[in-house]
């Protein structure tokens, strides 16, 4: 039976959101970057905040995980509020991150980056078989497999966004979050990575993903919200907000 999966923590609130944003407001360098910020995610659902780049989807992600600093609002997990908890307690509370620029250990193999977060958190995760955990991992991905041994410097760009969201799923999340999981990607390497989403959601794990394209996303997520200026201006049916004119013209710049 594959570990891949919720830990020890997930359906602790039964009763409200997995991740629950509201009136979130964050600063970068003195500037204000977020603005009353508020979104949701359920249980195993999938959600999607959209923007063109700078619209605030990286600075919304960055302070839910502990990186970006908060002038306002609260962040709950499971009921728990994280803008009390250090950065490196967070997934360790059950949250996966996969950020835009990958931030893989260089010099290490893609096999050491799948494992590092165990040897760091996996007792906190209640992970007991690190070896398990890892090859659930590369029998998600099947594309490393061959890549194993590799270290992560000499990969693909669509190879490291695979190896970037393996390790994020290394600890058992009940929330992984994915940044721009498919920009810059070659159209074919595009549907790979979002059929290896759809596999993680169909394994109950809750995904938040940002997008600056709204239109890979509609077949993924249950949700839409779409961010502007870092504020969230509609929210709703992915299918629908994505081929809305309007939110085109947005996402392209346009409307200012």
């Amino acid at each position: 039976m594959s570990t891949l999966g919720p830990g020890s923590d997930a359906g602790d609130s039964a009763s409200g959101p997995l991740l629950e944003v509201s009136d979130l407001s964050a600063t970068v360098e003195g500037f204000e970057v977020t603005r009353g910020v508020d979104l949701e995610v359920n249980e195993g659902e999938a959600v999607a905040l959209v923007g063109r780049n700078g619209a605030g989807k990286t600075s919304t992600f960055r302070s839910i995980m502990g990186l970006t600093p908060v002038t306002n609002g609260s962040i709950r997990l499971n009921g728990e509020e994280l803008l009390e908890m250090r950065p490196e307690l967070i997934p360790k509370r059950g949250v996966g991150y996969q950020p835009e620029n990958r931030d893989l250990f260089t010099g290490m193999t893609v096999e050491e980056n799948f494992r590092l977060p165990i040897w760091t958190a996996g007792a906190a995760r209640g992970i007991e078989d690190e070896d398990a955990m890892v090859e659930d991992i590369f029998d998600l991905f099947d594309e490393l497999e061959d890549r194993r041994h590799a270290e992560v410097q000499n990969l693909s760009g669509g190879q490291g966004k695979m190896t970037a969201i393996g390790r994020a799923l290394a600890l058992k999340p009940d929330l992984l979050i994915l940044d721009e999981p498919l920009e810059g990607l070659a159209p074919v390497v595009v549907e790979n990575v979002k059929s290896y989403i759809r596999e993680i959601i169909d394994r109950d794990i809750s995904v938040l993903i940002a997008e600056s394209n709204a239109s890979h996303v509609p077949e993924i997520v249950d949700r839409m919200y779409v961010i502007e200026r870092g504020e969230i201006v509609d929210s709703g049916d992915p299918a629908e907000l994505s081929s809305d004119e309007e939110i085109q013209m947005l996402m392209q710049g346009g409307g200012e």
